[in-house]
């Protein structure tokens, strides 16, 4: 894989996993009407031991083929993003999906062990019955080799289903997560402060959509995402799944805006916000956290300084009014600009060449001895 598909959702690339019963009503139906290369010259009896060889042999290498694809699509699980590989385990268990595969490679091999088994059998006799009994038992044991794997493919075809479901992120991205109560306007921020319209996508531990979008810093995309139903409300709530889910978010978060609502319309108490938050802070301790608090639209300037107080909040903005956005977006790309020069997971990535047609003409002109 080139680096731009490792960047994404490595899963994505997974087409189709063909179920079993598919693989072999497929494989019949081309070794049913599979001919065989005959010469005039040959006997009867090889003509069928010839016709009888090319079944197997079709019937055997589509089989394989449909196997070996399953496997071939797979992205090296050891070398995708932390991000992904925890997902991927927390969804479907990589151990037990390394095994699976090694399972179907075991069973592609058996099926050709066998195809050479037939093959020497044929060999071994010039009796029409007995040719076509010796195709049929090849037949018997490639579907029994095949069926044996049928709780495993349709394990992966469930899994690959919820595994292709989370968002397509570029991991190697600057990645902003907002963060805070049910309802604080955590989407209506990521629209807001998005330079184009946010995708809308599903993650597999939570029945609310995912938002996410982008903002241009410099030539940069820097990633804005909300994740209903993760990070707001207390982690002594979660599942050990959900909370294993937060841990994963920790391999793309660069940046935590968190979001206080402390109007009579808040989803959760104030102090249960600060709970909250300390949760958030204990999980990511080395991520940079703004604090914001929205809906000043509708609060009054008591209730403002002694939010600002409270919660040392460092931007107070309305969702209605976009002058309010403006040192907020600016102290954004600030933080974002200072990321990519001190991480070390951007130093490669973002290593940039101004190709020379955009330098001016005369840094780049040599010397030429032109002879007249």
């Amino acid at each position: 894989m080139n680096n731009l598909s490792q960047s994404r959702n490595p899963f994505r690339r997974i087409k189709y996993i063909t179920p079993t019963a598919e693989i072999i009503s497929y494989a019949f139906q081309r070794s049913k009407r599979a001919q065989a290369k005959i010469k005039k010259r040959h006997t009867r009896e090889e003509k069928i031991a010839a016709a009888e060889r090319e079944r197997i042999s079709v019937l055997s290498d589509t089989m394989v083929e449909k196997l070996d694809n399953i496997v071939d699509q797979f992205p090296w699980i050891n070398e995708i993003h932390p991000f992904y590989y925890e997902i991927c385990d927390l969804i479907g268990n990589i151990d037990r999906i390394k095994k699976i595969l090694g399972r179907i490679n075991g069973i592609t091999q058996q099926i050709k062990e066998i195809e050479r088994e037939q093959f020497f059998k044929l060999n071994q006799t010039e009796h029409p019955l007995e040719m076509a009994q010796i195709r049929k038992e090849a037949e018997g044991r490639f579907v029994s080799l095949v069926k044996k794997v049928s709780g495993d493919i349709r394990f992966l075809i469930k899994t690959v289903k919820k595994l292709k479901s989370v968002p397509d992120f570029n991991v190697t991205y600057p990645t902003i997560v907002i963060a805070g109560a049910p309802n604080v306007g955590k989407s209506s921020l990521v629209k807001a402060i998005s330079t184009g319209t946010p995708e809308i996508g599903e993650y597999p531990f939570t029945t609310k959509q995912i938002i996410f979008g982008h903002m241009d810093v410099d030539f940069i995309k820097t990633q804005i995402v909300d994740t209903p139903g993760l990070l707001d409300r207390p982690f002594k709530e979660r599942n050990l799944i959900e909370r294993q889910s937060i841990a994963s978010i920790r391999h793309i978060a660069d940046i935590i805006v968190y979001m206080y609502d402390v109007s009579k319309n808040a989803a959760i108490t104030p102090r249960e916000q600060m709970n909250l938050l300390e949760d958030i802070s204990k999980e990511f301790s080395d991520i940079q956290t703004i604090k914001i608090l929205n809906k000043v639209d509708i609060l009054s300037k008591e209730q403002i300084l002694e939010a600002k107080e409270t919660f040392s909040t460092q931007y107070d903005i309305s969702l209605k009014n976009e002058d309010s956005l403006l040192d907020f977006r600016t102290e954004l790309k600030k933080q974002v600009r200072q990321i990519i020069k001190n991480k070390e997971k951007f130093k490669e990535f973002f290593k940039v060449r101004i190709s020379d047609e955009f330098l001016p003409q005369e840094e780049i002109e040599e010397e030429y001895e032109y002879n007249f």
